[in-house]
């Protein structure tokens, strides 16, 4: 099952780069990218998914919901699934203590809740690590699954390795499989080589063999509007023409459903 999710709220995560970029992007220019993936690439987006009968996840932070509210009901409204992407796009395994932790979550649910009406049941830790306290936070707060890497990556943002698998119901997401990983900074990237036409190849690649070997198990994307909806819009518009063409709508779905039980090591589904 094909799984195209988004993170990256306009600036809910601040004016700042969130966490260290090698390509030293200028703050100037990445207050832009916010701005244009909120201005352009959400219209751009939410219209190629309606086009393509297509419903995803958004990975939200809670504060977003407070600064857009009318672009987080447009999403809602059309059906997507909006999640937690922390409050503000805190580094998670940098948060010290499970109380710290508790207020971000509770703020962001209850953010999300209020506005759209539903209460968020998934979680994507900004890094894709969670500490060892942080599942029992989520259950309080009604959250039933985490979009984490594993076995043991933290989203190669800090280079740090976690070892905890989540106790909940699992998306696995691959560091590789994010588009500002893959695209070059001069297409609206962040770390990555390719620009958006090579590198939406190389995902469509990489999904195709994942549908034609595991068909039952999630292929996730990692999408940024500030990427994909502004300089790789081309690339990720392709894409997504082409993987609803090969598969059809009903091979792509919402994360809440996709999520299942892993193994204590964090290989695969059980």
């Amino acid at each position: 099952m094909l799984c195209i999710t988004f993170d990256n709220f306009g600036s809910a995560a601040g004016e700042q780069l969130p966490w260290g970029c090698p390509a030293d992007v200028p703050s100037a220019e990445w207050d832009a990218y916010n701005r244009l993936g909120l201005e352009l690439g959400h219209p751009r987006i939410l219209k190629l998914l309606a086009d393509l009968k297509i419903r995803c996840t958004y990975f939200a932070e809670g504060y977003a919901a407070e600064r857009y509210p009318e672009e987080m009901k447009r999403w809602h409204g059309a059906g997507h699934e909006i999640a937690v992407h922390g409050w503000r796009h805190e580094s998670w395994l940098d948060i010290a203590s499970r109380e710290e932790e508790n207020r971000l979550i509770e703020r962001a649910v209850t953010s999300i809740r209020t506005l759209t009406g539903e209460a968020p049941v998934g979680f994507r830790p900004p890094g894709l690590a969670i500490n060892g306290w942080t599942d029992d936070v989520l259950q309080a707060h009604g959250i039933r699954y985490v979009s984490q890497a594993l076995p043991a990556t933290d989203g190669g943002a800090s280079g740090r390795a976690s070892t905890v698998v989540s106790r909940l119901d699992v998306l696995p997401t691959e560091p590789a499989l994010i588009d500002g990983a893959m695209i070059h900074p001069r297409f609206g990237g962040i770390f990555g080589a390719l620009d958006d036409a090579a590198a939406y190849d190389k995902f469509y690649q990489l999904a195709v063999a994942h549908e034609t070997s595991r068909p039952q198990e999630p292929w996730v994307l990692v999408v940024h509007p500030f990427t994909s909806g502004n300089r790789a819009w081309f690339g990720f518009e392709d894409f997504m023409r082409r993987l609803a063409g090969e598969f059809g709508s009903s091979r792509f779905g919402l994360a809440r459903d996709l999520a299942s039980k892993t193994t204590a090591a964090g290989a695969g589904p059980r």
